[in-house]
């Protein structure tokens, strides 16, 4: 099988944005380099774990060979044993030298075939690469990443994506959908068939419960799929006509039916006072931008940053460039608050616009103006709108420096024209 070819396309287009536009193999040739003054990972695995030799595991060489053989793989690859209550595995590599690593109660617990796919996934993180990826994450945890905003959105979409992918290298070394699944199932839940009667439609069911609730918003952060999506995701794969020649859907229809199925776990309002909520923000912040005669980037930028913080994974997509068609989102969105939101609902609302007009520096009548008149069309008081401007100003301060703002704009300009000249 060309395991190329079987690569998730969703996998390819972001990492391949991730590199192109965030230019990120700066900041993962910097930790690469940091990482080689430190005693290796697999330092510390030779003095705590086992290395799985033919001599001394005989079963679990003989599976690795089977699978190598499988996925047509002639790098040199070394296996350990980390005594571990839990059923987990991960594989990393340095300089030419892959290592694979299995916890003791997984390979227990696991059959010969179960092993295969969980093999046959952490090496697919090793074939398409992506543990570059992962060294953008910062150990510190001051910080998700060390990517801005829009580049951490992408980076956390992108790992969900690379999981389908390995999923599928999974499916690839153990050959069988159910055997797939029941790895999962242990791996995720500690349930095996005694226990637990795989269903999928049962299990999606679940997941179109949890898909109503905000608490999508913080699993969207996950580095994983949710298992019901994953399991998914692996049967439309073996029924592709890329994992077999009597297959039923097309690559096209399988790329199309997985990026429909991945947008389930996406950041994005699941209840309707908070998609409204976000849609005021953004026609609101765009009219309040607006409104001043000069349109400022600060507060562009302010905009989209608090979408993509508070709302969704795509904050582009909220934003309106016609100045007409964002009044009347404006008008239709207040009236909708108004009437169905709470009172912390419309505080908060008021307060992302408060953020808006505050990042350049300036808090100009005009802002003040049509604050004032959002905040009165879902419902708040002058004296509770300025509450909330006023304990937003003390709570954030004002972040941009307009002198030095000024200063390197009067230097921006000055080089300008010697340019020219």
């Amino acid at each position: 099988m060309d395991l190329k070819k079987i690569r998730y396309k969703g996998d390819i287009e972001d990492t391949k944005e991730l590199f192109d536009v965030y230019k990120v193999q700066q900041i993962i040739k910097s930790h690469e380099e940091i990482l080689k003054e430190h005693i290796t990972f697999r330092d510390k695995l030779l003095a705590d774990s086992v290395r799985l030799t033919p001599t001394i595991s005989p079963r679990i060489y003989k599976i690795i060979e089977t699978v190598k053989t499988y996925l047509g793989l002639k790098q040199k690859i070394e296996f350990f044993s980390l005594r571990d209550n839990t059923y987990n595995a991960f594989a990393f590599k340095q300089k030419n030298l892959i290592s694979v690593v299995f916890t003791s109660a997984l390979l227990e617990n696991f059959d010969d075939a179960e092993i295969k796919f969980v093999l046959g996934h952490e090496l697919g993180h090793i074939i398409y690469d992506h543990n570059k990826l992962l060294l953008l994450y910062n150990p510190d945890k001051k910080s998700t990443t060390f990517l801005p905003i829009l580049a951490e959105k992408k980076f956390l979409k992108w790992q969900k994506k690379a999981e389908i992918s390995c999923d599928r290298v999974g499916l690839a070394a153990c050959k069988k959908y159910e055997v797939a699944v029941q790895s999962l199932l242990k791996i995720t839940y500690g349930l095996t068939e005694k226990n637990l009667n795989f269903n999928l439609p049962e299990l999606m069911k679940q997941l179109d419960d949890l898909a109503k609730s905000e608490y999508m918003a913080e699993l969207s952060t996950s580095s994983h799929p949710l298992l019901p999506v994953r399991l998914k995701a692996i049967e439309l794969f073996s029924n592709s006509k890329l994992f077999k020649k009597g297959g039923k859907f097309t690559d096209e229809e399988l790329h199309a039916k997985t990026d429909e199925l991945l947008s389930l776990t996406k950041f994005y309002p699941r209840t309707k006072v908070k998609e409204t909520m976000m849609k005021l923000v953004a026609a609101g912040g765009i009219s309040m931008i607006a409104a001043d005669k000069e349109i400022n980037l600060e507060e562009i930028k302010s905009l989209v940053k608090i979408l993509a913080d508070v709302f969704t994974d795509d904050p582009e997509k909220e934003i309106i460039y016609d100045k007409d068609k964002a009044l009347k989102q404006l008008h239709i969105t207040e009236k909708y608050l108004k009437q169905h939101s709470t009172d912390i609902d419309r505080y908060y609302t008021l307060h992302f616009l408060t953020l808006i007009s505050l990042s350049d520096g300036k808090f100009t009548k005009t802002e003040k103006e049509v604050l004032m008149n959002i905040a009165e069309s879902i419902g708040l008081s002058k004296d509770d709108a300025m509450d909330v401007v006023w304990k937003t100003l003390q709570q954030n301060g004002i972040t941009i420096d307009v002198r030095l703002n000024e200063i390197a704009q009067n230097v921006q300009e000055h080089y300008e024209d010697y340019l020219k000249k």
